[in-house]
C-alpha cells in the first residue's frame, strides 16, 4: 500500500481525474471501476471538463460502477446511480450503455442479476483501475461493517433511515423504491488490477486511520486494503489527519 497526501481537497480530487484520464489515455482496453458519492462526484465531472477541452477516441472505454438500487421497475429515475453517472461523466465522455456496466434491476430478478454482474465484470478481464470512494465507517459500496471478504457482487438491504433520508432529501414518491441495493462484493474489488481510494476531509480521518493503521477486520470493510498489491490511496490533510507521522515514511508518496 502506498499513500499520497494532498494539501488541500481540490488538489486531491484533481489528482484522482487526472489517474483516470491517463488510464483511460495510456491502456488499450481501459476499464475502470466507478462509484457514485460527494468525493468521486466531482472527481467525474472533473474529468468531464478535462475531456471537453482535450477529446479523445472513448470508443474502448468501460466502467464498471460499484452498486446501484434496486427499483420497481428498471427506468432511469432520477435516484438511481445511473442517471446520476450519466450527468457527471457518461454524457460527457460519450459512454453509452453497452460500455458502462451498472446492475439495474427490479427486485423480483435482483439476486440474478448481481451473479449476472459479476459475470460481465471477469468477460471483459476485470477493473483494471478501481476508484473508490470511502464511507465514514468506511463501507466499500453497499459493503459495510460485516460483509465478509469473500463476498462477491450480492443484493444488499438498505437500512430504513437511508431510505428516508432519500425520500426527504430528494422528495421521491416511495413507489419508485428503493427496495435493496446490488453491489460488488469485497472480493470484487479486491480483484481489481489497481485500486485507487479517494479521501477528503475530517469525516473521514477516523476511516482513513482505521482502514490503514487498525487490524484487517471485517468490521472496519476499506482495512482489507492494505492486502492489496496495488493499492494508493489519495487524501487531503484532513483525511490523513489520524495517520500523519503515524505510517511508516517507505509508503507515502511525496
Amino acid at each position: 500500500m502506498k499513500i499520497r497526501i494532498f494539501e488541500s481537497r481540490e488538489e486531491c480530487l484533481v489528482a484522482g481525474a487526472w489517474e483516470f484520464m491517463r488510464y483511460a489515455l495510456n491502456d488499450p482496453k481501459p476499464v475502470i471501476g466507478c462509484c457514485t458519492g460527494s468525493t468521486t462526484g466531482p472527481i467525474h465531472e472533473l474529468v468531464s471538463d478535462m475531456y471537453r477541452k482535450n477529446p479523445f477516441d472513448t470508443s474502448n472505454l468501460y466502467t464498471v460502477n460499484a452498486d446501484e438500487w434496486v427499483t420497481p421497475d428498471e427506468a432511469d429515475r432520477p435516484l438511481t446511480m445511473r442517471v446520476t453517472m450519466k450527468r457527471e461523466l457518461f454524457d460527457a465522455l460519450g459512454i453509452d450503455e453497452e460500455h458502462s456496466l451498472i446492475a439495474q434491476s427490479v427486485r423480483s430478478k435482483a439476486e440474478q442479476a448481481a451473479i449476472d454482474f459479476e459475470k460481465r465484470i471477469d468477460a471483459l478481464g476485470g477493473v483494471g483501475l478501481q476508484m473508490l470512494g470511502v464511507g465514514p465507517d468506511a463501507h466499500l459500496g453497499f459493503c459495510t461493517a460485516g460483509t465478509p471478504f469473500g463476498s462477491l457482487t450480492h443484493v444488499r438491504a438498505i437500512p430504513e433511515p437511508t431510505v428516508e433520508l432519500i425520500y426527504t432529501k430528494y422528495g421521491f414518491p416511495r413507489e419508485w423504491g428503493p427496495y435493496c441495493g446490488i453491489t460488488m462484493g469485497i472480493k470484487s474489488f479486491m480483484k481489481g488490477k489497481k485500486t485507487l481510494p479517494i479521501t477528503v476531509g475530517t469525516s473521514k480521518a477516523e476511516a482513513v486511520e482505521k482502514s490503514i493503521l487498525g487490524p484487517v477486520t471485517e468490521e472496519v470493510p476499506a482495512s482489507v486494503l492494505q492486502l492489496h498489491p496495488n493499492c494508493v490511496w489519495y487524501m487531503d490533510k484532513l483525511a490523513a489527519e489520524g495517520i500523519i507521522g503515524r505510517v511508516d515514511e517507505s509508503m507515502l508518496i511525496k
